[in-house]
């Protein structure tokens, strides 16, 4: 098996600009790919698109062609075929993929090497206001209170909020896998911003690409969300804020916080919408794994573990993890979403009894 130190750097890492010179020194465009010598690159990148689908951050990182040139081009070209095959889930599976690849790799690497990478990707690639030096262990880094803030206010986990790191003239210390951790999302929108681009420069693909896109078009997974099976239990017009906001996200594919989907799936279960529903919503998710959103789900149901049926987080524990909405203010105040649901529920019954008794009024008083 490859190990870190036996692969060359712009293999593990196509995203650096020593791999992108590598790839464009050879003149190739799209319609070179029905060349049959080309096979073998086209056949990579089929793969490493697949293999996103399947597997996700579960990947090995070390499963790579054995080919040095393959393994590069494979990484633009799928990127291409990732942008025709033009589904949304796709695009950040296939980001999120790469990216926890390239952060185990990251990880993998001798401490000399790992903060030489660090450095490489983190100042010169993206810029980040990153320095290396002699600090107490387990910090290795410190980046810039901007910066730190910037990325880190995507987390929910208290570990990452400010009043919780050792700040020292303007700068958080950070230990490595932290730094990594942060670089990770910042290659992600990277991943994301290159298959976008493509979307729009790629016009016309060659009958090989073509084929590839059709392959992997036929692997991709049924998601489908049954939002009529989920409004004859739980009327979505009577959710707070809070849920309304999460559930957007999750549909469109979004990653939310570990305390969000917990939040979520609490919410629904609560409201009668059955564990499937549920299921069927995480499936937007581009590191969607059906067997472990089932037992989580199935877990907050009282299915599993201790039994218990979770209920619905406080108001207070959400405004803890930032995921209250103006403060509350559009909720009247409430300590728990489910307070404003049942209140906002009646309303809406009512609404609906109002219409069925007189619409012909309801009519006259809109028109």
């Amino acid at each position: 098996m490859a190990t870190a130190s036996s692969i060359p750097v712009k293999v593990k890492y196509p995203f650096l600009p020593e791999a992108r010179e590598e790839y464009r020194s050879r003149g190739f465009t799209l319609k070179d790919f029905d060349d049959p010598s080309l096979k073998p690159i086209v056949d990579r990148a089929v793969e490493r698109v697949i293999n996103a689908i399947k597997f996700g951050e579960n990947l090995d990182p070390w499963k790579i062609s054995e080919d040095d040139f393959t393994e590069i081009a494979s990484f633009p070209l799928a990127v291409v075929l990732v942008a025709k095959v033009g589904d949304n889930f796709l695009k950040k599976r296939f980001a999120l993929t790469e990216v926890s690849m390239i952060q185990k790799r990251l990880m993998n690497e001798r401490e000399e090497d790992r903060v030489k990478l660090i450095l490489e990707i983190a100042k010169n690639f993206f810029k980040m206001d990153v320095e290396y030096g002699e600090l107490p262990p387990p910090y290795t880094f410190t980046i810039g209170l901007v910066d730190y803030l910037k990325l880190a206010s995507k987390f929910n986990d208290p570990a990452w909020k400010l009043v919780n790191r050792i700040v020292v003239k303007g700068r958080v210390y950070v230990e490595d896998r932290e730094l990594i951790r942060l670089i990770r999302d910042k290659l992600e929108e990277h991943v994301i911003k290159n298959i976008e681009e493509a979307e729009k420069e790629v016009t016309v693909l060659p009958k090989t690409l073509e084929e590839a896109v059709r392959i992997i078009k036929n692997n991709l997974p049924e998601r489908k969300i049954e939002e009529e099976s989920i409004q004859m239990v739980s009327r979505p017009e009577a959710w707070p804020p809070c849920i309304k906001t999460i559930y957007a996200k999750l549909v469109s594919g979004e990653s939310v916080s570990h305390f969000a989907n917990f939040m979520m799936a609490s919410f629904l279960l609560n409201t009668g919408v059955s564990i499937e529903d549920i299921v069927s919503i995480y499936s937007q998710r581009s590191d969607f794994n059906v067997r472990i959103a089932r037992y989580q789900v199935e877990h907050i149901a009282g299915m599993r573990g201790s039994r218990t049926k979770y209920i619905t987080p406080s108001c207070s524990k959400i405004r803890t993890n930032g995921l209250c909405i103006e403060n509350g203010r559009l909720c009247g105040n409430v300590k728990n979403p489910m307070t404003y649901y049942k209140r906002r529920l009646r309303e809406v019954i009512k609404s609906d009894k109002d219409k069925d008794e007189f619409p012909g009024k309801r009519r006259e008083a809109s028109s």
